[in-house]
């Protein structure tokens, strides 16, 4: 699966920035989204962005971890994984599976709207779908909060 690569970085002054957050191999089930998007919530806010932005991130975040509960895995609950990370004025979020996209035999009202969603939240985002998986990968331009 294409990943993008976060790792650590340091500031302008040679310091060590924020360490990215990595959450990798966590269950894909709807359970535990939540657990996902407050751990996400805890390191946006420790990286000092702005509220609108920290909105922003979550909801989108929380619809591309979605989908993989929906799309991803017919039947079971595979891995899901979450990395997010500063770079320069830009926050880059990945959301990845290792499942096989699986569209819904009966969508609801509901469905459908979560990547136009994440689209209108982002500065840019891209959804590759490969063998191997689909990651969603999102920027966010970040000023400081």
């Amino acid at each position: 699966m294409p990943t993008l690569d976060i790792r650590g970085t340091a500031d302008d002054e040679g310091s060590p920035s924020l360490e990215d957050l990595r959450l990798s191999t966590v269950r894909a089930d709807p359970g535990r989204l939540v657990v996902l998007r407050d751990q996400l919530a805890d390191w946006l806010f420790r990286a000092k962005l702005d509220s609108d932005v920290r909105e922003a991130v979550l909801l989108a975040a929380y619809e591309a971890m979605a989908n993989v509960v929906v799309h991803a895995y017919r039947g079971a609950a595979g891995p899901l994984d979450v990395c997010a990370a500063l770079r320069g004025g830009d926050l880059i979020v990945t959301v990845a599976d290792h499942g096989s996209w699986q569209p819904i035999s009966r969508p609801g009202p509901l469905h459908g709207r979560g990547l136009p969603l994440i689209h209108r939240l982002t500065a840019h985002a891209v959804v590759d779908r490969g063998g191997l998986g689909t990651t969603v990968t999102m920027r966010f331009a970040c000023p400081p909060g």
